[in-house]
């Protein structure tokens, strides 16, 4: 299922612009088409909300092999008409590749089989295609399994998306130097997590996105706070802020998500979109750190670091609402 809007000319450079492309979702067959409209909702919420940063392609498999075989095929005749990508060597990497969209598809089969939660979903890079490019396995709760409210898929989407944001304000094609200018993991992700949680929930409160029961604000996010003591207490000599992609990248995401909210007090809440963003493409991760916030980044870690030690109802103040 598609949104409907029109795909943009994939050799139109419209790159960090605000656009007028609506999002596109496009899901495989085997799901419901309610599940593909409360992707949309989201994606749609979160544009209006962060700036519509497109085109934005978002493709969700199920757990059928055949229907994501088939999305694939979709998907390559899309890269292949755009001059994007082979259709064949598009096939190749997404049925064979670890990566690729049928690892989505393996998740979902993984859910059905064990009858265990999980959700996978990832921005796939091709800033070369000048496009956002998103890859999902089934949002569970969307489809009404586990007892899983919507806000948590809702905040799932909310995420993602704000990786567009992120790499929106970057201009270069070299992974490297993409990757160097992006930040640390905890940067990266806890900032995408941090709006995410805090965007999602006052959205959700006012209506403009479908209303869902979960555990307040403070409660998920004192969650994370245990969470980052008790790693902390059981690495010590070891910061949290060098961790990287890989086993332990979850306690990043957590660690970077209350550092967001540390910032956001301290600076004021616009502070990442407005100061930061606008700035990281020219002056690089530290020189943008140093001009939105007046500080370096080991200078915040050391900060923050302190501010984790104390009692959790003194932390809870200062997150927003």
């Amino acid at each position: 299922m598609a949104s409907g809007a029109p795909v943009a000319p994939a050799r139109t450079d419209v790159w960090g612009q605000l656009t007028g492309y609506t999002p596109e979702v496009l899901c495989a067959s085997d799901l419901d088409d309610r599940v593909c409209e409360l992707v949309t909702e989201v994606l749609l919420v979160a544009a209006a909300e962060w700036g519509n940063y497109g085109p934005t392609e978002y493709w969700v498999m199920g757990a059928d092999e055949g229907a994501a075989i088939d999305l694939i095929g979709v998907n390559c005749d899309r890269r292949d008409a755009a001059r994007q990508q082979s259709r064949s060597s598009c096939m190749d990497r997404n049925t064979a590749d670890d990566y690729g969209m049928l690892s989505y598809q393996a998740v979902d089969a993984e859910v059905v089989a064990s009858g265990q939660a999980s959700l996978d979903a990832g921005r796939n890079g091709m800033r070369d295609w000048n496009i956002h490019y998103f890859t999902s396995s089934l949002p569970i709760g969307f489809a009404g399994m586990f007892n899983i409210p919507f806000a948590n898929e809702q905040k799932a989407v909310f995420h993602e998306y704000f990786h567009a944001v992120q790499h929106a304000h970057i201009q270069s094609d070299n992974f490297d130097e993409r990757d160097d200018l992006l930040g640390p993991t905890w940067f990266v992700e806890g900032g995408a997590e941090f709006m995410a949680q805090t965007a999602s929930q006052r959205l959700r409160d006012s209506g403009a996105l479908t209303a869902s029961d979960w555990n307040p604000l403070a409660e998920r996010m004192t969650w994370t706070m245990e969470e980052v003591r008790y790693w902390m207490s059981s690495n010590p000599g070891t910061s949290v802020s060098q961790i990287q992609y890989g086993p332990d990248q979850g306690i990043a995401y957590s660690y970077g998500s209350w550092a967001h909210a540390w910032l956001a007090d301290r600076f004021g809440p616009d502070a990442l979109l407005e100061s930061y963003y606008p700035r990281v493409n020219d002056l690089g991760f530290e020189g943008a750190f140093q001009n939105a916030y007046g500080m370096s980044a080991t200078e915040l870690i050391a900060e923050f670091d302190q501010f984790v030690l104390l009692p959790i109802q003194e932390q809870l103040q200062i997150l927003p609402g």
